[in-house]
């Protein structure tokens, strides 16, 4: 019997149990059927003004051979589709839905990148996906599942052309899980979100100095109890660790598992009793543990190993110039490639790939892959869209055989004292989410001057991040309600902003009077234009443009006004916090009992009264050993606030610590994930 009479079978015995099935949610419901929000959008996409309805089709696959890994996936992912939209299989219908083997011609990047290029029609006829090998199928099929839309008790497809390619060969998301474990399920998860959206590698940070996270039948002692700082006993077995690379590469997605050597090896250290990395034990025993890693899957499903390399600070982690030679031989030995950072060690004529972190540059001549300035850990569910759509990876419109992509990264430094408080501490889902456009599609050109900022609200650039705030929101809405994905649009509150000013310097201000214009010292003291976003850099802690840039001594204090528009007195949910402390350290403090933020000066008023902070669980403290609890404001229950029918005045006064920067919007739970309230609108001028 062939492959697509098998998948018919299989397809219609799971149709007729639909009718029994509840029905899928309305998430579909505000989708326009014509363009659905594509996310990452295809290198090129034209339209047809028109949906085709679909209730009935042939499914049509070639004959694949090969991968079965990745054909039993492609299918049961096919079959997901149909299954979400109740579209039933019949040899009978007039729809088709063929995959097919054929040419797809992509510019030449470097070799092998066309295995992931698709083309897809759309018609009346039915849907066509063409690729040049399975994983370009793969692709097709999860931009299928974002053209379909179950609405009003029935399925379309858009109607459209797409020619499809990756512009970056490393698409990648990288977890710490050294620091903060996480279990199979946990990370089954993201894998399966990271698929969706066509990232293809997982970068699994698997050491730390609080844990070596990797069983080793070698070397046990490494778990042991006394090589854990965090999570005691918390690993994964040699048996976890291949089905995790199977369920990836089932998938289209490669492991680089990470090892980081010869800093960051408490665990390495204090498990096999060796004092510090220059005893020859040390060298000895991390080839031996590269050399064990090796033999839990093929060089093919795990082409690179990751050695690490960067923040050696002290003493103990010192090594002699042999060190890092051994290494890289041992992980070449092994037909792998080597990873290490940059910031990081290296030494003459080493063959490696530079992995970037912070402000750092590649090693001269080795190939690169960036994860500069885009650390999930300093980023927030209201601000971190800017920085994915405007931050140029490897700053190239597109790779090459040196510039390979990027990784977003994701060092939970912190304590977390509960695992899924790592995916809500930060906006992991949707950032991740967001990050595939810019390493799928590419970014035309690097905009810093954007990424902490959402631009003026009129120009192109506006436009265009308003349209991948609203792509981002389709996703969350339509497939994401059951994950972590906080995140809302907010590139339509709208602020004006006052100061710098002393403390205590704008009395108007203090009583809460909120006017066009200000004196001070006989000196008008005047609101700025429009600013938009749910987070308001003030001034940025990494020194990127934020929206004031002058700072005279003293003036600490920056005032904020918006006005809420309600169509109805009503009770709703907010997320508000002032210089919200990151998930990797504690430089930018927490609030004290009473206080909105870690300076007592931060304060916000809704129509004069003031909205009174939570009651803090942590009562103050902050350090690296302190779990975070309720100190991000997406970790804890909203805010709740009281709009009246019509407009309704917000008055912030933000102050800095580390960070200068307030956060501010109305939200709504919807399942695990936020949403906006409805009918809400937001104007920086007094209404009239």
């Amino acid at each position: 019997m062939s492959i697509h009479s098998l998948l018919n079978r299989f397809v219609t015995g799971l149709s007729i149990g639909l009718a029994l099935a509840s029905p899928v949610s309305a998430s579909d419901a505000q989708v326009n059927p014509q363009m659905p929000g594509l996310l990452p959008m295809p290198q090129s996409v034209t339209w047809n003004d028109k949906a085709i309805a679909i209730d009935s089709v042939q499914v049509n696959l070639p004959s694949l051979k090969g991968d079965s890994l990745k054909i039993k996936q492609l299918k049961k992912e096919l079959l997901d589709i149909l299954n979400r939209n109740h579209i039933r299989v019949s040899q009978d219908a007039a729809t088709q839905i063929r995959l097919r083997l054929g040419k797809v011609v992509v510019p030449g990047y470097w070799d092998g990148q066309d295995q992931e290029a698709y083309s897809l029609v759309s018609e009346k006829r039915g849907v066509v996906i063409t690729a040049n090998a399975i994983e370009g199928l793969y692709y097709g099929v999860q931009t299928l599942r974002q053209l379909m839309v179950h609405k009003d008790g029935k399925t379309t497809v858009a109607a459209c052309q797409i020619s499809d390619y990756p512009a970056f060969k490393i698409r990648g998301f990288m977890h710490d899980v050294g620091r903060n474990f996480q279990t199979i399920e946990q990370l089954k998860m993201q894998i399966d979100v990271m698929a969706k959206h066509k990232l293809n590698v997982f970068h699994w940070h698997l050491s730390e100095h609080y844990g070596w996270r990797l069983e080793s039948k070698i070397h046990p002692e490494l778990q042991s109890d006394k090589a854990f700082g965090r999570w005691h006993g918390k690993f994964y077995t040699q048996k976890e660790f291949v089905d995790m690379v199977d369920y990836c590469w089932a998938r289209g997605i490669i492991i680089i598992p990470e090892f980081d050597t010869p800093g960051h090896s408490d665990a390495f250290r204090k498990g096999l009793d060796i004092p510090n990395m220059k005893d020859p034990r040390a060298k000895k025993a991390i080839c031996e543990l590269i050399d064990e890693l090796c033999t839990l899957a093929d060089k093919k499903r795990m082409p690179y190993i990751h050695v690490g390399t960067d923040e050696v600070r002290h003493a103990a982690e010192r090594v002699n110039s042999d060190y890092l030679p051994a290494l890289h031989k041992t992980v070449q030995d092994n037909g792998r490639e080597v990873i290490g950072w940059a910031k990081g060690m290296t030494f003459k004529g080493a063959k490696q790939i530079s992995q970037t972190w912070a402000t750092s540059r590649p090693f001269g001549g080795t190939k690169h892959i960036d994860s500069r300035s885009n650390y999930v850990n300093h980023l927030e569910a209201l601000d971190f869209a800017q920085r994915m759509f405007f931050q140029q990876p490897c700053r190239v419109p597109h790779g090459d055989e040196v510039q390979l992509g990027g990784i977003l990264a994701y060092w939970p430094d912190t304590l977390t004292d509960n695992e899924k408080r790592s995916l809500t501490n930060n906006p992991v889902i949707p950032a991740m989410v967001a990050y595939s456009e810019a390493v799928w599609k590419g970014i035309q050109k690097d905009r810093p001057e954007f990424w902490a900022k959402v631009p003026t609200k009129g120009t192109a650039e506006y436009d265009a991040y308003a349209d991948f705030e609203n792509r981002i929101a389709e996703q969350r809405d339509r497939f994401h309600r059951d994950t972590p994905f906080i995140m809302v649009k907010s590139h339509d509150i709208e602020w004006r902003l006052l100061g710098p000013v002393a403390d205590n310097e704008a009395v108007d201000l203090e009583k809460g009077i909120v006017k066009e214009q200000y004196e001070l010292q006989g000196k008008p003291l005047n609101w700025t234009k429009p600013v938009y976003g749910g987070a308001i850099h003030v001034k940025h802690f990494f020194g990127f443009q934020s929206h004031l840039k002058s700072f005279p001594k003293g003036k600490n204090v920056v005032w904020a006004n918006t006005h809420i528009y309600s169509p109805k007195d009503q009770e709703v949910d907010a997320w508000i916090n002032f210089n919200t402390i990151s998930s990797s350290d504690p430089r930018a403090g927490v609030a004290q009992q009473g206080d909105w933020g870690p300076n007592p000066a931060c304060n916000i008023w809704l129509n004069g009264k003031r909205i009174d902070p939570p009651t803090w669980k942590n009562k103050g403290k902050a350090a690296k050993e302190i779990a975070l609890i309720d100190e991000i404001y997406t970790s804890r229950e909203p805010s709740k606030i009281k709009l009246n029918k019509g407009w309704n005045t917000v008055l912030v006064k933000s102050a800095p610590t580390w960070k200068w920067v307030f956060s501010f919007s109305p939200v709504e739970k919807n399942g695990q994930a936020y949403r906006e309230v409805e009918g809400l609108k937001y104007s920086a001028s007094p209404p009239k």
